[in-house]
């Protein structure tokens, strides 16, 4: 009982802080799932100040996955290029954007065992598909959001990437106000971002702090 108050307390905390504190990228503002799958494989290997530098040029040329699956790979390498990796890159966006015709009629599914089967596209782009885009409560676990959990909650993997622990997924996914998939899972990434960094987090400000596992044993961050 007192670890289920504890998971509201959090997620209520966290949105709170969210409302006044949310960050915002041209990516944020669609319900596309084109456009949402787009920023999840453009954010890879990358810098977000990169990717909101050429994300709506791209857009404007490649609007939907017919555009860009006949894209000239050699255009696409120029416009990807400030990415860095632009060869594969490319590669892959233009194999994304066949199947996604080909399979799916030029409109990105909202299923996650479709999701998975396109070219590039994991649990963590699919998850972010489904819940930035198609309105789902489905968790969106990367090595930040790993990070924030394991310092608040005090958790342990025996996985060498925490990420890839089903039951951190599991765990994650339990937090989730019914019906705030969306806001939820950018409250956790801007804290991350924001406040829970991996070097110098701001413990002193942090609106969490009260309830933090480490905080409350005096483990440093």
């Amino acid at each position: 009982m007192l670890e289920r108050k504890i998971s509201k307390d959090f997620a209520a905390k966290l949105l709170e802080w969210w409302r006044d504190n949310k960050r915002d990228f041209p990516w944020r503002t669609t319900r596309d799932p084109y456009r949402v799958l787009i920023a999840e494989v453009l954010l890879r290997k990358t810098t977000v100040a990169q990717v909101v530098k050429l994300y709506e040029k791209f857009i404007e040329k490649y609007p939907n996955p017919k555009a860009l699956a006949e894209a000239s790979r050699e255009q696409l390498e120029q416009l990807l290029r400030p990415l860095g990796m632009e060869h594969r890159r490319a590669e892959l966006l233009v194999r994304l954007g066949r199947a996604v015709v080909e399979r799916h009629g030029g409109a990105v599914p909202c299923s996650a065992e479709d999701l998975m089967k396109l070219p590039g596209v994991g649990r963590y782009a699919a998850n972010a598909v489904l819940c930035l885009a198609c309105g789902a409560d489905e968790p969106m676990v990367d090595a930040n959001a790993v990070r924030l959990l394991q310092r608040f909650f005090g958790l342990k993997t025996s996985r060498t990437r925490a990420r890839d622990d089903p039951e951190l997924w599991r765990f994650a996914g339990s937090l989730i106000p019914r019906g705030m998939g969306r806001e939820f899972n950018l409250a956790v990434i801007d804290f991350a971002g924001v406040v829970c960094t991996a070097r110098s987090p701001k413990c002193g400000a942090c609106p969490l702090k009260d309830l933090c596992y480490c905080r409350s044993r005096g483990v440093q961050p």
